[in-house]
């Protein structure tokens, strides 16, 4: 008999990145910003890195979070693909 597979996170997770690709637009890192606040409390500048693409029109956020459990990142996923402008979430 094998060993059960171990997860491949384990919880509680603290410095998890949690990347968000989207349309470029003024108002985009403030509604990112609320929504991690809504799942991991306030957002530290310091923990968030973008990147713009090439041309511009894309930009990428990786934010650091602490995570409990698996719910939450379930719950930040979904509420993160209703944002507009966004396509992924990794």
């Amino acid at each position: 008999m094998s060993e059960p597979e171990r997860p491949r996170i384990e919880f509680p997770c603290a410095d998890y990145p949690v990347k968000v690709v989207a349309r470029a637009s003024e108002d985009l890192r403030p509604r990112l910003d609320a929504v991690f606040a809504r799942h991991f409390g306030a957002v530290d500048a310091g923990r968030v890195v973008a990147r713009d693409s090439a041309k511009q029109n894309f930009v990428s956020f990786t934010y650091r979070v602490d995570v409990t459990d698996p719910s939450q990142l379930a719950a930040v996923h979904a509420e993160l693909m209703k944002e507009a402008g966004v396509v992924m979430v990794l």
